[in-house]
């Protein structure tokens, strides 16, 4: 890190990490050279990984072997990059002092705090997830600049207090850069960005209203790089999100599948059950939900809190996992039909089920963690074309085709 010459930009959050690393990789990678975590390689691990420009050899010992030698000679050889684009991920106390330590960021961006890793050894509650992500500014360069989202009331108390070192986005009209006349369509997401007493018409192909918190950053990103806002607001259109990250799929029987099966957490899931009740007008909606893993003591309510809107959103429930199961119960209490709604232990008894039930033009959420979930195993069995699994779907790789 001593020899790197260039910015570097690091990204944290509760949710959607991984998106809005892309969306900024997309917008600075066309002016700039930029490396960037891989995937989701977002843990101590994976940090290492990005800096020596390495792939994980997963548990192959021939290419860990051919992998560190790669690494050993970088370390010898100039880096051309002129941007390094990290995500930073924190599973429990401690995590994000580890990965400062190794990273001073020249600007930092904050997405969210929520109700993510609340298990055992992790997380006791949301503000020991705020205290554990802020570390990140306090790591800063001297002259760094903190890109938040004020929407959120944790970040929106830390833009107070850090002034002019701030960076500001989301709804509120007090926000920096702020979205209006947001519009979502299954052909993607548009809104109004005001900045600087102007207006700026914003589209994307990427579905959800919430995508404007992946997108606004990107932009700002830009900008702080010197980038004209014309520009980044180009690049943005043609931004595509990662596998399993709310992706469009065509299903058998000319239904849609909604692909969010990368992973799942309360605030995660509501604005997806959201966006489903909102493109779903005059089609069957379904939902396949899997357990929100990493909730620990919380998980019974928080899943109970995620059952109860429900009713509201979809005409057809099919939850996978323990966990999973009290959405059911939750939904059936709030007005939910006992025949819409079916449980499952796993997602090979809910695709066994499921396959010839179909229906054309249904609209089908899926989404659950990912740990002895994986719902894209039940994506692969809908998918029209299931041939470009390997390209359109999460977790294809031989590894973890042998995993639970």
């Amino acid at each position: 890190m001593k020899k790197f010459k260039g910015k570097i930009i690091a990204v944290t959050g509760s949710v959607g990490k991984t998106s809005t690393k892309e969306a900024i990789f997309n917008v600075l990678n066309t002016q700039f050279r930029v490396k960037r975590n891989q995937k989701s390689f977002n843990s101590e691990f994976g940090l290492l990984l990005t800096i020596l420009d390495i792939e994980s050899g997963f548990s192959s010992a021939a290419k860990w072997s051919w992998y560190l030698m790669k690494g050993f000679w970088h370390c010898l050889t100039k880096d051309y990059s002129e941007i390094l684009l990290l995500e930073l991920g924190v599973d429990k106390p401690g995590d994000m002092d580890f990965l400062t330590s190794i990273v001073k960021p020249d600007i930092a961006v904050i997405i969210n705090i929520s109700s993510v890793h609340l298990g055992e050894g992790q997380f006791k509650d949301m503000n020991a997830v705020f205290e554990e992500k802020s570390k990140l500014v306090h790591a800063l360069k001297p002259h760094g600049r903190v890109i938040l989202n004020t929407d959120n009331e944790f970040l929106s108390n830390m833009a107070k207090k850090l002034g002019k070192k701030a960076v500001t986005f989301g709804k509120d009209r007090d926000a920096d850069y702020w979205a209006s006349q947001i519009t979502s369509s299954i052909e993607g997401v548009n809104f109004v960005l005001h900045l600087d007493n102007k207006r700026y018409d914003v589209k994307s192909g990427v579905i959800g209203e919430y995508q404007a918190y992946v997108i606004l950053p990107a932009i700002i990103c830009g900008v702080e790089m010197g980038m004209p806002i014309e520009v980044t607001i180009h690049a943005v259109e043609r931004f595509v999100t990662p596998p399993g990250r709310m992706t469009v799929i065509p299903a058998i029987n000319e239904a849609v599948i909604l692909d969010s099966s990368y992973n799942s957490s309360p605030l995660a899931l509501r604005e997806a059950l959201n966006l489903l009740k909102a493109l779903g007008e005059g089609k069957r909606k379904v939902a396949v939900l899997g357990t929100m893993n990493e909730l620990g003591k919380h998980s019974k309510v928080l899943h109970e809190e995620i059952g109860a809107l429900i009713p509201q959103c979809v005409d057809l429930l099919l939850t996978v996992g323990t966990d999973a199961a009290v959405m059911a119960g939750a939904a059936q209490s709030c007005g939910l039909e006992v025949g819409q709604i079916f449980k499952f232990k796993n997602v090979f008894e809910a695709s066994e089920f499921f396959k010839d039930k179909v229906q054309k033009n249904d609209l089908i959420l899926v989404k659950g963690s990912q740990n002895n979930v994986r719902l894209e195993r039940f994506v692969k069995t809908l998918m029209a074309n299931p041939e470009d699994a390997e390209k359109l779907l999460v977790r294809q790789e031989s590894v973890w085709q042998n995993k639970a």
